[in-house]
């Protein structure tokens, strides 16, 4: 028997109330009431599953209970479990259970979680043993907000299995599709057939038909596609992949016997294998009625091609798929797309990625390695589909080489593909990358910083648009959520996407990288990468799609946020984030750097005098004294030879950098034409 789902009993008691001459006197209409009482085996001392439907008329909170009376004629498992009961909403919600109780034939299920009054409950309990003689026996319901039971009947026949193997050769009644073909979208009838006994219909009560497949029902069945005894029922509902329930409708009322009838725009389909021994089971009043064997036969599609844009494993690539059809395919129609295992399809595709016929598709969403779209209003019928899922779709090959399919399900018809082949892909060589490097744009804590990365050779190439470079920095950098592929450039080019996951930049550059040869890339400071606002050394790592493991990291080394930043042939300098002008750029001469004397006064606080032809530098108890043109030094009384001798320039003295330096306790970062200098 059949555990069923009212979904339409709150939408009949609000009427029932509206239209009584009670109306002022609601209570009746709020009363706890049973919708429907099955098992899923009615044949006498077997032990089997009950389902109660019913409506609360109160609310119940966490910790209260519903409690089920059963005959005395019973058999109760005294030890149920949690695991044994379930509960749930006419929306096929699972409510908490926290635990079960047994006394005598009563069972006891006390909730978890808030139920509010008005909704319909589904309660099933296991390992209940029906009473030893047939008849009728009546199943009682309460909860903790009401004082009495309320109960429904059940019909205890003679032994299920007695029954069904008398029946299950000849059938009780005909099922008739409009179509034989596997996965045709059909019209269907049931009966007639007599009911047993003196059986008759009743008015809002149910009949249960049970399919023989679960591939053939729709999410949902219009009760205007449906008939009972030639009249519209008042409710129709799925209960799971292969069973729905229909309320008698009052135009049947009284009938002893059924015929059910469904139309095509149902949305009924055919199984998808075939066989010759499909039946289908109605159930009325606790009695079951088997059809006689339906046969479903095979379909005679044409296994289609599968087209790849590229065939090596793991991939990305576009697919194309030319479908002949069985039947003609409209505006609309439902499409499923399912992938082999090892293919990535994104979460998200958006409708411009996939097209039918040229056409832009509609409602595209993705479920694990399946693809469900629709084809677009206006689409002209065709019995031919060519499906594209383009490149900027984002999917990829399987990982592994080898053999595979794809199927498609075309407006409920499945079509499969032929084998298409994925080759493996040629394993990367081996490149020397031990003089790599990786450098920051400024070295001082908390500030925007730009990254220089030089990797000299890729060990497999990288295609423009599909592969990738991964940057990982270190906990302690400032990553944005999102970084302007105009920021980043790969030898010069600006990139064709940046993605950030986390501390990982995803950098895809637009044009093709082969393998052996050398890759520039900068990130520029406007990025909005900032530096840790610890000092320290932090190491930075490179990766690519195409190889397996680190290419390689390189350290970094933030400074305090008192360093001072500067560059050559630039006349200025950068410090806790300000840049202040200098009379002089500093500049090269020998491969020494050349300061003006002014740089040491305003940028490292140093004390100093100078004219034309001198400059003297004061740090702590080091005097410095320098002479214009001479390569010569004084310090502290001692002198010292200069790399490069002091110049003139605009009036201003320029003193070796590095002498100056090491003398008092500073050190120089350079990297890319960037200079720190930090104590």
């Amino acid at each position: 028997m059949n555990k069923s789902v009212n979904k339409g009993i709150s939408v009949l008691l609000a009427t029932a109330v509206l239209a009584s001459p009670l109306m002022l006197e609601p209570k009746a209409a709020y009363a706890l009431s049973i919708e429907d009482v099955s098992a899923d085996d009615t044949g006498v001392d077997e032990e089997t599953e009950y389902t109660i439907e019913f409506e609360i008329n109160k609310d119940l909170s966490s910790g209260d209970s519903i409690f089920v009376r059963f005959p005395t004629e019973y058999s109760v498992d005294k030890k149920l479990k949690t695991s044994d009961v379930t509960l749930k909403d006419d929306d096929k919600n699972k409510i908490s259970i926290d635990n079960v109780y047994v006394s005598k034939n009563v069972v006891e299920v006390e909730i978890d979680e808030k139920i509010k009054k008005g909704t319909v409950l589904i309660l099933t309990i296991d390992n209940i043993t029906n009473p030893e003689d047939k008849g009728s026996y009546e199943i009682e319901v309460k909860t903790s907000a009401e004082t009495s039971y309320k109960g429904d009947k059940i019909t205890i026949t003679k032994s299920s299995s007695s029954s069904s193997s008398s029946s299950s050769s000849k059938g009780d009644f005909e099922a008739s599709h409009s179509s034989k073909n596997a996965e045709d979208a059909i019209s269907l009838t049931l009966g007639k057939f007599n009911l047993s006994s003196k059986s008759t219909l009743k008015e809002g009560k149910y009949i249960y038909v049970n399919f023989p497949s679960k591939d053939m029902l729709p999410k949902s069945i219009s009760k205007s596609d449906v008939k009972v005894n030639g009249y519209k029922p008042d409710y129709v509902s799925i209960l799971d992949n292969d069973s729905i329930r229909i309320e008698i409708p009052s135009g049947a009322d009284g009938d002893s016997y059924i015929k059910l009838e469904f139309t095509s725009s149902a949305g009924i389909v055919n199984p998808s294998k075939p066989d010759k021994y499909y039946t289908y089971e109605v159930e009325y009043d606790s009695k079951e009625y088997k059809s006689k064997d339906v046969e479903i036969t095979n379909t005679s599609n044409t296994p289609f091609t599968v087209s790849l844009s590229d065939s090596s494993a793991g991939a990305r690539t576009s697919y194309t798929f030319d479908v002949d059809l069985s039947s003609k395919l409209g505006a609309n129609a439902e499409i499923e797309v399912e992938f082999p295992s090892g293919v990535t399809v994104p979460p998200i595709l958006t409708s411009n990625s996939v097209t039918v016929n040229g056409a832009q598709v509609t409602n595209v969403s993705v479920l694990g390695n399946k693809v469900y779209f629709r084809t677009p209003y206006g689409f002209s019928s065709t019995n031919r589909a060519t499906i594209k899922f383009a490149f900027e779709g984002y999917l990829t090959t399987p990982k592994t080489a080898g053999t595979y399919t794809v199927t498609a399900k075309i407006d409920n018809k499945t079509y499969k593909s032929k084998e298409f082949q994925v080759t493996g892909v040629t394993p990367p060589v081996a490149v020397d990358n031990t003089l790599a490097t990786v450098g920051l744009t400024r070295a001082t804590a908390s500030t925007p910083a730009g990254i220089s990365i030089g990797i000299k050779a890729m060990g497999a190439p990288i295609v423009r648009n599909q592969g990738f470079i991964e940057v990982v920095l270190p906990v302690g950098f400032r990553v944005p959520a999102y970084l302007p592929a105009n920021t980043v450039t790969v030898n010069g080019v600006a990139a064709s996407f940046v993605g950030v996951r986390g501390q990982n930049l995803i950098i895809i550059p637009a044009q093709d990288i082969p393998a052996k040869t050398a890759a520039q890339v900068n990130i520029a400071e406007t990025a909005g990468i900032v530096n840790p606002a610890t000092p320290g050394v932090y190491n930075i790592g490179v990766y690519n799609s195409e190889e397996r493991g680190l290419l390689f990291s390189r350290p970094a080394t933030i400074v305090t946020l008192n360093g001072v930043s500067f560059k050559q042939n630039v006349a200025s300098f950068t410090k806790a984030g300000k840049t202040t002008g200098l009379a002089v750029a500093p500049y090269t001469v020998n491969g020494n750097t050349l300061m003006p004397t002014t740089f040491f006064r305003d940028a490292l606080g140093f004390s100093i005098s100078y004219t034309k032809t001198t400059a003297k530098v004061v740090s702590g108890n080091t005097v410095m004294q320098f002479k214009v043109g001479s390569n010569v030094v004084n310090i502290n009384g001692q002198n010292v030879t200069l790399p490069a001798a002091v110049q003139l320039k605009n009036n201003v003295p320029t003193l070796p950098l590095k002498t100056i330096t090491e003398r008092t306790g500073y050190k120089i970062i350079y990297v890319n034409g960037n200079y720190t200098v930090y104590k």
